[in-house]
């Protein structure tokens, strides 16, 4: 019968609560219930505080609402709520704690007998609707504000989740796109080698080559995050609202008034709630309902009227036109409407006073709690989107980086094995391909880290393959061992753009501490290069790369015919990566 922590509430939240983020929401579900407990609890010796038994119900209805209380709530402290209630005069809280702590559908039946109890002691019909009114009103807003408040503390504390979720999507989308674009070319590449079919190998790492830099396209929009409000908001909002209405109709009803300003009151009592209604309705942070100037200025101008007209005072009218200034206007406007509210219904009495501040809180408790959730909402999309964006960029980079060299790399051992078929090029060929193949597969995992001794050992072996002498110094062990997969993918990049864009000889190869620096000799004029459907975006993935390790990264003709590519390591990074290699 009791609901627990898995209970259809929605859950705990995590621990993640502080912070500025999370401050508005105990603070609004303790300033709505002290705002109820002082407008409907029995006094104290007849003056205007609570009495020590509202108080206890204060304690008891904090430790229902506030999520890190979930250890000491119970059907224990359901029970005492329900005892004090009598005594309490706050039934709102017996009511609210029902539809928190039990589970459907039996909480709805205690709910109707609690709201029923609160109307038994009075002795008029219009005493009756009060009490019945109240204790709906303010338990369904203290179950609303709380179910809110929980549900913002969870989207606060797991507002990564989302952002996880959605990056592993990315990637197995682009596992999907990659195997069909690449994975099964280079298995054609495979059985090709394997066949001996060196054009057949040329051939398909080209087409495969031409088409690999680009990152895979946008997928489909994830949609809303997080569902539904985790309350009931709009049927609260509107239950409340008519359960003030049938309240304000009970008090006139009791008022000897003629049949035209029984009909006037009636009127503007319709015509204030309906307004108060449109401007509480669940939307979106910095969104107001179109016209809300006009609108706001008429339930002003009828809540004054009703106050201080004929009938005698009429508070509720009042409170809500001081609830839409808040709701409606910038703080540093609608906190003095709501004091000027009070004053004036403090001039009718000090009981009409408590009114208007008890229930413009409770309004503006409903609409700011909901305009929390969405920022939430909203900031965990935004997470979200910019890491799927930085995951793609990432597939892009790797798979221009990484891949399209090692297509790269296929095809020229393929076209070195058809001018000499025996000096075992079409086997090496086939050892890239399935290099290439792996790193795939890392690729849409998260990312292939590279190992400069593997890829300086590639790098030998091609230029040895096309006759181009390599004058090397430094290895990598010269290099830090943070900034080796660095060096590793510019060496790469830049063996695969020797053999694309130049007709080399000889080239010079330096590796250390310092970085990494490769020329080469008669270097094509751009106008001379082959085109292979690539994008070239070689020089900036790597320049982005370098910037992340805030290195320096170059690549242009050296003034010689040659080309001279330089990757510079930062002086602060090579000092600490030195003494740690030191140690």
């Amino acid at each position: 019968m009791f609901r627990g922590d898995d209970g259809d509430a929605g859950g705990e939240p995590g621990g993640d609560e502080g912070g500025d983020e999370g401050l508005p929401g105990p603070v609004v579900l303790s300033l709505v219930l002290l705002g109820a407990m002082f407008g409907m609890a029995s006094p104290s010796d007849g003056g205007w505080w609570p009495h020590p038994v509202a108080w206890v119900a204060f304690g008891v209805q904090a430790v229902h609402c506030l999520p890190w209380t979930a250890r000491l709530r119970g059907a224990w402290t359901l029970a005492a709520q329900l005892l004090l209630a009598p005594w309490s005069g706050v039934p709102g809280f017996a009511a609210a704690s029902v539809l928190l702590l039990v589970r459907r559908p039996v909480r709805w039946v205690l709910f109707a007998l609690v709201v029923a109890a609160a109307a038994v002691p009075a002795d008029s019909p219009y005493g009756a609707a009060n009490g019945a009114g109240n204790a709906l009103a303010q338990g369904l807003t203290v179950y609303a504000l709380t179910r809110l408040f929980h549900r913002y503390a969870e989207l606060h504390a797991a507002r990564g989740r989302l952002a996880s979720a959605r990056v592993a999507e990315e990637r197995r989308r682009a596992a999907l796109h990659l195997d069909a674009a690449l994975g099964v070319p280079l298995a054609a590449v495979l059985r090709l080698a394997a066949a001996g079919d060196a054009a057949g190998v040329a051939a398909t790492a080209r087409r495969a080559a031409a088409g690999v830099r680009a990152a895979p396209g946008p997928g489909a929009d994830g949609g809303a995050p997080d569902g539904p409000l985790p309350a009931p908001v709009l049927p609260v909002l509107v239950a409340v609202h008519a359960g003030y209405l049938a309240v304000g109709v009970a008090y006139l009803a009791e008022r000897r008034l003629t049949p035209l300003q029984l009909t006037a009151l009636l009127g503007a009592l319709a015509v204030v709630t309906g307004l108060q209604v449109r401007h509480s309705l669940p939307r979106p942070p910095g969104v107001r309902p179109a016209g809300f100037g006009w609108t706001w200025a008429l339930q002003c101008a009828l809540a004054v009227a009703v106050l201080f007209g004929p009938g005698g005072p009429h508070p509720q009218l009042l409170a809500f036109a001081a609830a839409s200034a808040l709701v409606l206007l910038p703080p540093a406007a609608g906190w003095p409407v709501l004091a000027a509210a009070v004053a004036a219904a403090g001039a009718v009495s000090g009981a009409a006073a408590v009114d208007v501040v008890t229930i413009a809180l409770v309004c503006y408790g409903l609409a700011l709690l909901t305009a929390m959730v969405h920022q939430v909402r909203e900031a965990r999309r935004a997470l979200a989107e910019l890491a799927v964006a930085r995951e793609r960029r990432r597939i892009a980079r790797d798979v221009h980086d990484l891949l399209g060299s090692g297509l790269a790399a296929v095809a020229v051992s393929a076209e070195l094995a058809l001018r000499r078929p025996s000096a075992g090029h079409l086997a090496r060929a086939a050892e890239f391909a399935e290099r290439t193949l792996g790193e795939l597969r890392a690729v849409s995992e998260g990312g292939a880290v590279l190992e400069l001794s593997a890829e300086l050992a590639s790098t030998e072996a091609l230029l040895a393959a096309a006759g181009i002498a390599l004058a090397r110094t430094g290895g990598p062990g010269d290099v830090p061992s943070a900034d080796r997969p660095l060096l590793a993918a510019v060496l790469r990049e830049g063996t695969t753009n020797l053999l694309r864009h130049s007709r080399a000889t000889r080239c010079v190869l330096e590796l250390g501490p310092h970085g990494l620096r490769l020329a080469n000799d008669r270097a094509l004029a751009p106008t001379d290069r082959p085109r292979h459907g690539t994008s070239g975006h070689g020089t900036p993935n790597l320049a982005a790369r370098a910037a992340a390790r805030r290195a320096a990264f170059s690549s242009a003709p050296d003034g010689n015919g040659g080309w001279l590519l330089e990757l510079a390591l930062p002086v602060g990074v090579l000092a600490g990566s030195t003494a740690q290699q030191g140690n």
